[in-house]
C-alpha cells in the first residue's frame, strides 16, 4: 500500500468515527438535553443517612482561570456538596459562605485554607495525612503557568498514596456527585462506594515501600548496609559451625558467619551499661514507621526462640522480612498483632541490639 492510499484509509476511518461523536448539531441538543436531565435528578432535595461529622472532609479547589466554573458547579451541586464538611482554599470557601450562609446551623465547615500559592494546597495535603480528607474537587488549569506546582504535585501525589477520590475537571466532579447522592442515600450499605470518606485507605505501591523500608531498617540493625537486597526465600537457620579458635564459636545465620567470644561467668563487662529502657527509646522513631503487622515481620524471630529467650541472648538475630502481603485493590489498613506479641519482639530486638553495642 502506498503512502496516498495508507493516508486516506487513515482518513476514512477518521470520518466514520466522527458520525459517531455526535458532530451535528441535533445530535449535541440531544446530548445536552440528556446531561439536563441526568443533572435534575441529582441536584433534587434528598436526606442525607450520613451526619457530616461522620464524614471526612471534601476539599473544593480551583485555579484562577477555573474559579468560574467551580462557581457553577457549586451552585449546581449545593444539595449535594452541603451533606459533607467542606474545606478549600480560600476564595472557594467564600464562594460557598455567600451562597449557602454562614450562619446555618445544617452546613458544617470544614478548614478554611489560605490561597494557593501560599500555602492552602499544602494545608489541604496536611489534612490529607491526619486522615481527615476524603475526597479532593480540584479543576486545575492545564494551560497556565502557576507559582506553587510543586504544592499542586505533591497533593496530586498524596492523594494517589492515600487512594483519595480525585476529580481534576468539571466532567469527572459531575459524573461523582451521582456516586456521593447514591452514597448517601443507601447508608450503611453504600459506605463501599465511597471509602476514603470513612477509611484509611493505601495505593498498592504503598506495600511495596513499606516492605523496602522494613528490609533497610533490618539491614540497618544487622550492621549491613541499609541498600542491602533482602533474601530470598526464608531459608532455616544453618547449623552452628565449630571453629578451631579456642574460645570463640561462629553463629550462622543464611549466609553471614558472626564469631563470638563467650563471656566468662562472674566477669564484668567494661564498657557502657545499655537498659532496654535506652534501646526501647532509641528504637521508637523507627518502629512508628511502621503498622503493628509490619513490626511484627520485621521483629519476628524463629518460633522455636519463644520458648527459651533468655537462654543464649547472643544468638537472636533479627530477621529481614522476605515476604509482603497485598491489602487488596483499596489498600485498607487492618491491625493484626496483638500488644503483648510486639512487647515480646520488642524485647528481643532489645537485647540484640544491645549485644550488638556491648561486642563493639
Amino acid at each position: 500500500m502506498s503512502r496516498r492510499e495508507s493516508f486516506a484509509v487513515q482518513l476514512d476511518n477518521h470520518r466514520r468515527t466522527s458520525q459517531r461523536r455526535g458532530s451535528t448539531y441535533a445530535q449535541r441538543l440531544s446530548l445536552a438535553d440528556a446531561v439536563g436531565t441526568a443533572t435534575d435528578e441529582v441536584t433534587a432535595p434528598f436526606t442525607s443517612t450520613f451526619a457530616p461529622g461522620e464524614m471526612r472532609q471534601l476539599a473544593l479547589v480551583a485555579h484562577n482561570h477555573m474559579k468560574p466554573a467551580m462557581k457553577q458547579f457549586i451552585e449546581t451541586y449545593s444539595e449535594i456538596l452541603k451533606k459533607f464538611r467542606i474545606t478549600g482554599t480560600q476564595t472557594t470557601m467564600k464562594m460557598c459562605k455567600s451562597m449557602w450562609g454562614e450562619d446555618d446551623p445544617a452546613i458544617h465547615y470544614g478548614l478554611t485554607c489560605t490561597s494557593g500559592p501560599l500555602g492552602g494546597d499544602a494545608q489541604i495535603a496536611a489534612l490529607m495525612c491526619m486522615e481527615d480528607l476524603g475526597g479532593i474537587i480540584f479543576f486545575v488549569d492545564p494551560l497556565s503557568a502557576h507559582p506553587h506546582q510543586a504544592d499542586i504535585d505533591s497533593l496530586l501525589r498524596l492523594a494517589n498514596c492515600g487512594n483519595v477520590i480525585v476529580c481534576p475537571n468539571p466532567a469527572s466532579a459531575s459524573s461523582m456527585m451521582h456516586t456521593l447522592r447514591c452514597a448517601l442515600l443507601k447508608g450503611e450499605r453504600a459506605r463501599g462506594m465511597i471509602p476514603s470518606f470513612f477509611e484509611t485507605l493505601e495505593s498498592p505501591a504503598v506495600e511495596e515501600y513499606k516492605h523496602a523500608q522494613a528490609v533497610a531498617l533490618a539491614n540497618v540493625i544487622k550492621g549491613k548496609s541499609p541498600a542491602d537486597p533482602a533474601p530470598q526465600a526464608a531459608e532455616p537457620p544453618k547449623e552452628e559451625k565449630k571453629v578451631m579458635d579456642t574460645g570463640k564459636r561462629a553463629v550462622s545465620f543464611g549466609d553471614d558467619v558472626v564469631e563470638v567470644a563467650p563471656v566468662e561467668q562472674g566477669a564484668k563487662h567494661t564498657g557502657p551499661s545499655i537498659s532496654d529502657t535506652e534501646v526501647d527509646r532509641a528504637l521508637m522513631g523507627q518502629s512508628m514507621m511502621f503498622s503493628n503487622a509490619r513490626l511484627q515481620a520485621l521483629l519476628n524471630n524463629d518460633s522455636d526462640d519463644d520458648s527459651d529467650d533468655d537462654s543464649d541472648e547472643t544468638g537472636d538475630v533479627v530477621a529481614v522480612p522476605t515476604a509482603k502481603v497485598s491489602k487488596g485493590l483499596f489498600g485498607i489498613k487492618t491491625k493484626t498483632a496483638t500488644k503483648s506479641k510486639t512487647r515480646m519482639n520488642m524485647k528481643k530486638l532489645g537485647k540484640s541490639v544491645r549485644n550488638m553495642m556491648i561486642s563493639k
